[in-house]
């Protein structure tokens, strides 16, 4: 292996343990801090909800990827607190099915969520227009190899 190769597997390296700090126990990374007291997987639930309407535990956990456990956890913690971000509700159809529902706190929560989705791409535009068309069909490359490894680990 060259010595250049190796820098940049150390790099990568360093790269990915950088990501994985920023996103431990989060669902997504995105940049930007949207000052809010909750969780970028609180944030993305309640932006699920403001796009899909009320739910319940076991869709929201299919949709992100994470247990029912997970999401009861989630909106527990959206739920508490003198300003609920979401409140349950009955399923017209059987009464035992709750699903939740935003509250006004939790629609603006929701938006706020969406757009910081949105500058985090932007972000990406940003620093991938800094390279030539060439370059970033290598990147794209390199990311999609980098992921396929990570996924057949699992």
């Amino acid at each position: 292996m060259s010595e250049q190769t190796e820098q940049y597997a150390k790099q990568i390296d360093e790269f990915l343990n950088a990501i994985r700090l920023v996103s431990e126990n989060q669902r997504e990374v995105l940049l930007g801090a949207d000052g809010q007291k909750i969780t970028a997987t609180q944030g993305h639930l309640l932006m699920l909800l403001s796009q899909k309407g009320p739910q319940t535990n076991s869709v929201l956990a299919h949709e992100i990827g994470v247990t029912p456990a997970a999401v009861t956890k989630a909106m527990k913690g959206l739920q508490e607190g003198a300003d609920p971000k979401v409140t349950p509700m009955p399923d017209e159809n059987d009464g035992r099915v709750m699903r939740w529902t935003l509250t006004n706190v939790g629609m603006s929560l929701a938006a706020s969520h969406a757009t910081q989705h949105r500058e985090t791409l932007a972000e990406y535009e940003k620093v991938i227009a800094a390279f030539s068309p060439e370059n970033q069909l290598a990147i794209g490359h390199f990311l999609m190899l980098i992921r396929d490894r990570f996924i057949s680990e699992k």
